[in-house]
């Protein structure tokens, strides 16, 4: 293997060596990277030979991602600033993933047939690792950075050369971020962005995210085009201070014409100030004058007005005494009628109570009288009742009577003939309300001289207390 010096530099962003690095450090190479002198390695970037090792342990920095694959599959020991032990058929790859940088410059003819030559400047870092990884080899971590820093460098000229043919020269000088940063922007990100899986299979993406683009500077390659554009400038400029100029003597003109109209103007108002105090004065000294006159005149209205006052009340207060003295009489007349009208009432009510008294004696009189009356026609309808009831009752007439009447009064004592329902309550003879009942019936017809069947000797045994039975004649 041939020799390898282990010493390189790092250079600045300026180019100017900054430090002396020892080739074991791992660490960013810088742009000015070492490389092989002999070997058929011979020209490409040196790489670290602590991530070339055929087996042993292998480490990543914080910065890097560590893919390490095992036939064919990766191992959990992948990650971001991990290690792991590198078997002889193991597949080791370390993807930094910090921002790197590139420059590219870009020359191409724009609308107008102007060559123009643009550089610029593009931030980018690996996003997706697991995406990256697949792209390129970075078994060997410098020469896969190299492969991506030109492949991406070309990409971005050749956009350029593209976005440039498509514009004019004012606009490659003046619209640089939108019209050229912008544009690359949007057609470079979208092809070198994944979706960062280990079994993405899509047809683009890179795993790669472009931070920023911006265009440096903008040269026009012909002489005579830029002396051209540097004379329309320059005479856009002369004219601009020619116009300048004659803005400036036009101002000044203006400013003195306009301090003439000012002095005038000061002058006019000036007198017309002073014959405006001059009028003020004078109106002033008749205003007083007439308000001296109207303050006379108030004072004269004002002591007639008092006087005026003083009549008035004078009168009003007279006015209210005859009121008052008037009230005062019209108060006891009332008095005096509201007297007499009660005393015409008391009579009144006098009167009213002696007839009532008179009516009422006349008719407890009429009432006695009535009542006479009828005590006489009562007992002449009783004596004439009773020659009438001589004269037609006989014994016969009786007995028919009473066999005729013996019926209804059977169904007065709301019984039927030949059987009756008893109930005694609390030991009560529950036969002797009938014994009655039948006593009476015999008693009328022995009065009406019918024969009734003889009397038993003995009466009949009542049920127990509280029993219901029925009993026949």
């Amino acid at each position: 293997m041939t020799h390898i010096d282990r010493r390189r530099v790092i250079t600045s962003d300026e180019g100017s060596a900054a430090a002396i690095v020892h080739a074991g450090d791992r660490g960013a190479w810088a742009a000015g990277r070492e490389r092989y002198e002999q070997g058929w390695r011979a020209g490409k970037p040196a790489e670290d030979p602590e991530k070339l090792k055929r087996w042993g342990r292998i480490g990543a920095k914080p910065s890097e991602y560590l893919i390490h694959m095992r036939r064919g599959h990766l191992r959990p020991t992948s990650g971001q600033g991990a290690s792991c032990f590198k078997l002889p058929g193991d597949s080791v790859a370390v993807v930094p993933t910090t921002i790197q940088k590139l420059q590219f410059t870009a020359d191409q003819v724009t609308l107008e047939k102007v060559g123009v030559e643009v550089t610029g400047l593009a931030v980018y870092r690996i996003a997706d690792p697991l995406v990256a990884f697949r792209m390129l080899n970075f078994s060997f971590p410098e020469r896969a950075q190299e492969k991506l820093e030109a492949l991406l460098v070309d990409m971005f000229a050749g956009a350029a050369r593209r976005l440039i043919a498509n514009l004019s020269v004012e606009e490659c000088l003046t619209r640089r971020k939108e019209g050229i940063a912008g544009e690359l922007m949007r057609e470079i990100v979208p092809v070198v962005s994944g979706r960062g899986s280990v079994d993405d299979t899509a047809d683009k993406g890179w795993g790669v995210l472009v931070d920023s683009i911006e265009i440096q500077d903008v040269r026009i390659l012909s002489p005579a085009v830029f002396g051209n554009l540097q004379a329309r400038y320059r005479k856009e400029q002369e004219r601009m201070a020619r116009e300048a100029s004659l803005l400036t003597e036009r101002a000044v003109q203006q400013g003195e014409a306009e301090a003439q109209r000012a002095i005038e103007l000061t002058k006019l108002a000036a007198e017309v100030e002073l014959r405006t105090r001059r009028q003020e004065t004078s109106e002033k000294a008749r205003l007083e004058e007439i308000a001296s006159e109207a303050r006379l005149e108030e004072a004269r209205l004002a002591h007639e007005q008092q006087i005026a006052a003083r009549s008035a009340r004078a009168e009003i207060e007279k006015t209210a005494l005859e009121a008052e003295a008037a009230a005062a009489r019209h108060a006891a007349k009332m008095a005096a009628g509201a007297h007499e009208i009660d005393l015409l009432r008391q009579r009144a009510a006098i009167a009213d109570a002696r007839r009532l008294v008179a009516e009422a004696e006349l008719a407890i009189a009429e009432l006695e009288a009535r009542k006479a009356r009828l005590a006489q026609e009562l007992e002449l309808g009783r004596a004439r009742a009773l020659r009438e009831i001589e004269n037609a009752v006989s014994p016969e007439i009786i007995r028919l009577t009473v066999a005729q009447q013996m019926p209804a009064l059977a169904a007065a004592f709301q019984q039927r003939m030949g059987e009756v329902h008893v109930t005694a309550i609390d030991g009560a003879n529950p036969f002797g309300y009938i014994a009655a009942a039948v006593e009476g019936v015999m008693g009328l017809a022995r009065a009406a001289g019918l024969e009734g069947p003889p009397a038993r000797a003995q009466k009949a045994e009542p049920p127990a207390e509280g029993a219901r039975g029925d009993g026949r004649p």
